[in-house]
């Protein structure tokens, strides 16, 4: 582990002991003599001291703000860990800066373009292409192979997130995947016995709860661009078995038919005609939607799962107890799976010992290391644990902690029979993805305010696409 790594510390270490030159195999004519006092002599209960960590070295972390006390505290974590109990210990100071979520991709940019560099990044899957393609990460198993062993134990829409040209990149953070949930106690106040399964019987139960006077407003969705709008739109278009790209990377959508269309159609037709989505979902923060169905106003929305840990918070939501996942309505029932995760940036490379700080600086956030004698997934199942963040890492389902936690949140068997039909942001790993969605939020706004015709913003996002790609 760690070889090539390893490799640059002894080239350094030899270096500065001027031994660059080979030295000649003993012989039996030229065996050294030994001139090492008799065992006999040798002073007891002496021991080798232990060897100097190495560094001192600083290495720069930027993430986003969230939870900082946690962040603060695992900052210290690693430091404790990889200067007293890693191999090598190395004395190292992390310096952590952090930006809001919506502006981190201008955040990161900025930094970049002005000059200065990261030695890790936490980065969310739609950006990694955009710095990849920049050079300002670099891929994480060519300086640390063995970061490839941890694949078998990973979601598949997890591992697609973390690649890019076939490369793995980094670890995930956390990861999760969008849900439909409903406030079963509403249901049953309306008579319907089982939540919907198809986008039909989404709005027919919708028609429903309003004329029973239960709700006014029974789907709400993340639609105000940015935000849940990519996750959510691309999570509908998933459930109905809808495709955007090929293996290439060629737009495969139709602009008149298909489910991608019918998709937006849907939306439109549900804002404007049934008036079971509010107007004000294109306005709404991610926090107002959360914040609504915690007070019992709406009967759906589609969320990250790590919300059901506030949802069912007695003395945080009126509503605990009731709120439940179901399969995401649809023909297919798949949704989409997104991943935060650690990178190295390219300051990293630059150093040996920055760069074996920065390999463990993941491997302990994002990994399984031995830390106070316990081996596991420390970081990972602390924010599965104490926060209800998402993960993709298979075998923190057997984990007793971690199951006790969902099994509070939610339906277990439902949540991983869900998380199976995950599937990564089609199109992400191009580097233009990013910019492309902030055209694909607009373009699909209009549709769905029906501003425009759903054909005309499906052609314009298209075209916008391909242009992008010629470039």
């Amino acid at each position: 582990m760690k070889k090539i790594v390893y490799c640059l510390l002894i080239t350094v270490f030899i270096l500065a002991l001027g031994g660059c030159a080979p030295q000649a195999t003993p012989t039996a004519t030229t065996a050294p003599v030994n001139t090492m006092p008799p065992a006999t002599s040798v002073a007891p209960n002496v021991t080798a001291a232990p060897p100097t960590p190495l560094g001192p070295v600083t290495i720069k972390v930027s993430g986003w703000t969230y939870d900082t006390a946690s962040w603060q505290a695992n900052i210290g974590k690693y430091q404790t860990w990889v200067s007293t109990q890693a191999d090598p210990k190395i004395n190292v100071t992390v310096d952590w800066t952090d930006a809001d979520f919506d502006s981190y991709d201008t955040f990161i940019t900025t930094i970049f373009q002005g000059g200065d560099s990261r030695d890790v990044i936490v980065s969310s899957d739609q950006w990694l292409g955009k710095l990849a393609d920049a050079g300002w990460v670099v891929p994480l198993e060519d300086y640390w192979p063995d970061v490839k062993n941890y694949l078998p134990d990973l979601s598949q829409h997890s591992i697609d997130a973390l690649t890019y040209n076939g490369k793995i990149y980094g670890l995930p953070y956390y990861s999760d995947i969008m849900v439909f949930v409903y406030n079963k106690t509403m249901l049953d106040q309306a008579g319907i016995i089982a939540p919907p399964t198809t986008w039909e019987e989404v709005t027919a139960d919708s028609k429903i709860l309003m004329e029973k006077g239960i709700t006014s407003m029974p789907l709400e969705l993340g639609l105000l661009p940015g935000s849940w709008f990519d996750d959510t739109v691309y999570a509908m278009i998933y459930s109905n078995g809808g495709q955007m790209f090929d293996a290439d990377n060629n737009p495969v959508f139709d602009s008149t038919t298909g489910p991608v269309y019918d998709m937006v159609e849907w939306l439109a037709k549900s804002i404007s005609v049934d008036k079971i989505i509010p107007q004000k979902c294109l306005t709404l923060e991610p926090s107002d939607i959360q914040q609504a169905f915690k007070n019992g106003e709406p009967a759906f929305v589609i969320v990250p799962d790590y919300m059901m840990k506030e949802f069912n918070t007695p003395g945080i939501s009126k509503i605990a107890g009731s709120a439940y996942i179901s399969m995401m309505p649809g023909a297919t029932h798949q949704t989409d799976g997104f991943t935060r995760m650690y990178l190295m940036g390219n300051d990293a490379i630059t150093d040996p010992v920055k760069l074996q700080a920065s390999i463990d600086l993941i491997n302990f956030w994002g990994g399984k290391t031995t830390f106070n004698g316990v081996t596991a997934y420390n970081i990972s199942k602390q924010w599965a644990v104490n926060n209800g963040l998402g993960f993709s890492i298979k075998s923190l389902w057997s984990d007793p902690d971690v199951l006790r936690t969902v099994s509070a949140m939610t339906n277990v068997n439902v949540l991983q029979k869900q998380q199976g039909l995950a599937l990564s942001k089609q199109g992400m790993q191009a580097p233009w993805f990013a910019e492309w969605m902030s055209y694909v939020r607009a373009e699909l706004t209009k549709a769905i305010l029906q501003e425009q015709t759903t054909t005309t913003s499906l052609d314009n996002i298209k075209q916008q696409w391909l242009s992008l790609k010629g470039q």
